[in-house]
């Protein structure tokens, strides 16, 4: 097994923890409350400092060379390490791609650098609009707009389209941009079981029953990124017909890496009606960009949207640099390139599955770029994070409320370009570390209940103590 140490060489890592309260979750610490609006968020830091303190607090790691599939990172504590990237959510590794770098550059020189205005307001480029032309040519729709994020499009979207007297009817693992749109623009929000559609048509029907002209927006997600699952959208589409309501695809993480062109699990499915369908995206994850769009076949549906989008409207452009570089990944995800990728990409969560669940290890969820290793026990999955850093592997641990209680994981990037040996390394790697922070967390518990068991009996004797007195001092009461 190759091993990519820290570049600390004078560090000897001590990676033991204190536990000094059960308090796992922020948002413990989220409905503060208090006049002081300085003074009333201090007690956050009950949690995070000490999480800090320990360094197994990984918000802020960044990138110090090109997240390609080896690379140099740097975490929130100044310790610079190199290894395997499993974190960066590349999923047909090409942010380091010659046509794309090159492409940006050319649209530097045009353009020089600059931060665009509103799309309103001079800020459009000429690959801002052939992005567009390509994208609607790309996925077959009539009309697209584009956001200057993923997040303001599933935003925007929902925001610009509902009103406070429409429904939105979601799944309950879509998300932050589709819920927190949703509960901006209108109060009649229902969240259903994740991927249970008769849920879904139980919730729409009732509504529909009870509000026969009522828009109704029903919100899914091509691949859930957490849990690497979908729903049956062909079954959906059909669905949302049958009760004239609208559908809403966010296809953020399955376009460019799933279907037989890449465009989602739509594809994959063989939907092929989008008479009610509005389709969401962004570029982060294959286009090497910050860039969001919405699709659909109704040309007045985004025309509205450029005048009733916030998120859009009051948001500048798209730059130049970056329209550029989504047109020359999109170019490489249509050809026959970026087929191979697609096919060799699942090859490799294939292996790595297989290989982990022969140790006895659990996969969640379906073939994808993204392969979710359940760890369950939020303590454990911070320290193996942290442990496999040290070790020189570079991966995400995700915990609640980005996932239930009791159902972290680690989030397992794969990509095309990732090595036999570069699997077998993370298998032996996470092998080795999962049972070292098991250990580690088994042994902190055990001193944190000894130190409440010392705890309860101090005080117990205190108290008995003050009986005692107490008694005594009624006994040299005098009888009147």
């Amino acid at each position: 097994m190759q091993k990519y140490p820290s570049l600390n060489t004078n560090q000897e890592f001590d990676r033991s923890i204190t536990i000094s309260n059960m308090k796992l979750s922020h948002l413990e610490y989220k409905n503060v409350e208090g006049k002081n609006l300085f003074e009333r968020v201090k007690g956050f830091q009950n949690l995070v400092g000490s999480l800090r303190k320990q360094k197994i607090l990984l918000y802020e790691r960044r990138n110090m060379s090109p997240p390609a599939q080896e690379c140099y990172g740097m975490d929130d504590y100044g310790d610079i390490f190199y290894g395997i990237n499993f974190a960066s959510a590349d999923y047909l590794g090409l942010c380091t791609n010659e046509q794309a770098k090159e492409a940006a550059m050319n649209a530097a020189q045009d353009y020089s650098v600059n931060s665009c205005g509103a799309p309103l307001a001079f800020g459009a480029s000429k690959y801002y609009m052939q992005l567009k032309e390509e994208l609607k040519d790309y996925w077959g729709m009539k009309e697209v707009i584009l956001y200057s994020a993923g997040w303001l499009a599933g935003f925007g979207i929902i925001k610009g389209l509902i009103r406070p007297y429409d429904f939105v009817v979601m799944d309950e693992l879509c998300h932050n941009c589709l819920t927190e749109g949703a509960f901006a623009a209108t109060k009649n929000v229902s969240r259903v079981p994740h991927l249970c559609l008769e849920a879904m048509e139980k919730k729409v029907s009732e509504i529909r029953t009870a509000n026969p002209n009522a828009c109704i927006l029903v919100v899914t997600e091509g691949l859930f990124s957490m849990d690497s699952d979908y729903t049956d959208l062909v079954a959906l589409q059909k669905l949302t017909l049958k009760y004239e309501a609208f559908l809403l695809i966010d296809c953020a993480h399955d376009f460019g890496c799933m279907g037989k062109t890449g465009k989602g699990v739509f594809e994959l499915q063989g939907l092929q009606d989008f008479s009610n369908v509005l389709l969401m995206s962004g570029g982060s994850k294959c286009l090497s960009t910050n860039v969001g769009w919405v699709a659909c076949n109704s040309f007045e549906v985004i025309d509205y949207l450029k005048f009733f989008s916030s998120a859009y409207m009051f948001t500048n452009s798209v730059n130049p640099v970056q329209c550029a570089t989504a047109l020359a990944q999109l170019r490489i995800l249509k050809s026959e390139v970026g087929n191979r990728l697609r096919i060799k990409v699942l090859e490799n969560y294939n292996y790595m599955k297989k290989e982990l669940n022969a140790r006895g290890y659990q996969i969640i969820g379906y073939p994808s770029p993204i392969l979710p290793l359940l760890i369950g026990n939020e303590l454990v999955c911070r320290v193996v994070t942290r442990l496999m850093i040290d070790e020189g592997i570079h991966c995400n641990g995700i915990e609640y409320p980005i996932v239930r209680m009791g159902q972290a994981r680690l989030r397992v990037n794969l990509q095309p370009q990732h090595t036999k040996e570069h699997m077998d390394t993370f298998i032996e790697t996470f092998h080795f570390c999962f049972n070292k922070a098991t250990k580690i967390v088994q042994e902190s518990l055990e001193k944190y209940q000894l130190a409440l068991e010392q705890q309860e009996q101090t005080q117990q004797e205190k108290e008995n103590k003050a009986n005692f007195n107490d008694n005594r001092m009624e006994l040299k009461k005098p009888n009147l």
